[in-house]
Formats: structure tokens, C-alpha cells, sequence
């Protein structure tokens, strides 16, 4: 899978929307972005055992067809059993994006959020005056963002509202152009804020740093 490069130019960028949005709003906005939310591991192996089951229904089948010649021993068996099951393993393990594709919708989303909420405790989002942070989680693997509001944002906005957000982080990702997404949704936000009056207040310090934090 190839990977979203972020420039020193984007970085600085997205730095410079999110010192804008604060210096306007009340809001203090933390940009997340993970490679995966999950290893989908459990994915690898419902492979293996799936193609497990089919070599041995094969099997199986030859066997009451007396097509299975007689060098055919029950160690050979054995071995090819574990073979092909490792091979599906390994397979799976190697492409990321099939891992996704043997894992439910339900489960991803799942991941995704699980994920995202533990971010929003890891970079103390919370941890602010009045209880106005906000993340953006982007998951490049998934293709999937989440817009975490803490209790004093979410007195006002609900998470429907974050769906234009959303929207445009995901457009953005869609079009290679992630940076250029985020910035774009950073601007959204703050017309968000402001409307629902998170007028800027007076603050001893930046609470939450402006910097994008990416995973590696």
C-alpha cells in the first residue's frame, strides 16, 4: 500500500489553519492521522482456515472418487494441510488491503472508532478550559475519518453536524490531495464554531499543540 507523504510545505499549512481556527474560535483542534486503526489479523486467519477447509473437502472428494494416487499418505496430507494454510496466512499478512476486504464492515467501523477514542485520551483532547476540544482521526488504511467533539462542543454541535467535515477529509483523501483535505475541512470547522457562537476567548496558552500528528 503506498503511503500519503506530508510535505514540511503541508505540514506547516495544516499548522497554520489550525492556529487560524483557534485564534478565531474557542475551539482547540488536534489533526490525527493513523496508517491503520487495526492489524484486521483475525482476518488472516479465517483465511487460512478457509482454504484449509477447502483443501481438505477437495481432498476429500478424490479420495471417494478413488482419485488419489497412492503416494498420497496421511503425512503428506499433513504437510500440505499446514503448507497451504501458511501460505494463506502469509498471503493475507503481506496485502493490508485484502485484510480489509475479509473483514465486515461492522468490525472496521468498529476498529475505527475503538481507535479514534483512544487517540482523543491519548493527546488529552479533554484536557482543555471549558472542555472544547476536537479531533480529526484519518485512518489511511480504512480511508475513514472521525470528528471527536469533548462535552463543552458537543453541548452545541452533534455529530451530524461533523458530517460535512467528514465529507471533505474523505474527498480529499479520494483525490490523493490529504493535506489539501484537511485544510479544507479546517476551514469548515471554524465556520461550525462560529456559528454555533464559539466565539474566541481569552486564552493563557495554546492548550493543544497545532501540529499534525501522523503515524509511521
Amino acid at each position: 500500500m503506498s503511503k500519503f507523504v506530508f510535505s514540511d510545505s503541508d505540514k506547516e499549512k495544516i499548522k497554520e489553519a489550525v492556529a487560524a481556527l483557534e485564534r478565531q474560535t474557542a475551539g482547540e483542534l488536534v489533526i490525527y492521522f493513523a496508517r491503520k486503526s487495526d492489524s484486521y489479523l483475525g482476518a488472516a486467519w479465517k483465511f487460512a482456515a478457509l482454504m484449509g477447509l477447502l483443501v481438505a473437502l477437495l481432498v476429500g472428494i478424490m479420495s471417494y472418487m478413488w482419485m488419489l494416487p497412492e503416494w498420497f499418505t496421511p503425512l503428506f496430507y499433513s504437510i500440505m494441510m499446514v503448507v497451504v494454510m501458511l501460505a494463506a496466512y502469509l498471503v493475507v499478512v503481506l496485502v493490508p488491503p485484502m485484510r480489509l476486504q475479509l473483514t465486515s464492515s461492522a468490525v472496521i467501523d468498529q476498529r475505527v472508532l475503538t481507535r479514534a477514542r483512544d487517540i482523543f485520551l491519548q493527546e488529552e483532547v479533554f484536557n482543555t478550559h471549558d472542555r472544547i476540544g476536537i479531533l480529526f482521526y484519518i485512518s489511511e488504511l480504512e480511508h475513514q475519518v472521525v470528528v471527536l467533539g469533548d462535552t463543552g462542543i458537543n453541548a452545541k454541535i452533534k455529530e451530524k453536524d461533523w458530517k460535512h467535515i467528514v465529507e471533505t477529509i474523505i474527498l480529499g483523501i479520494k483525490h490523493g490531495q490529504v493535506a489539501q483535505g484537511i485544510i479544507n475541512a479546517i476551514s469548515i470547522c471554524q465556520d461550525l464554531l462560529l456559528e454555533h457562537s464559539f466565539t474566541n476567548v481569552e486564552k493563557d496558552d495554546n492548550e493543544l499543540s497545532d501540529d499534525i500528528r501522523i503515524e509511521e
